[in-house]
């Protein structure tokens, strides 16, 4: 697994690069 990434902020553009991020294998965290 890749390394941890913290997005700060739920709107679209956070939920989207959440998702695009988890699928590329990167453990994903938002605030």
């Amino acid at each position: 697994m890749k390394e941890k990434v913290i997005i700060i902020g739920s709107g679209f553009g956070g939920l989207g690069a959440a998702a695009r991020l988890a699928a590329q294998g990167y453990r994903v965290e938002i605030f």
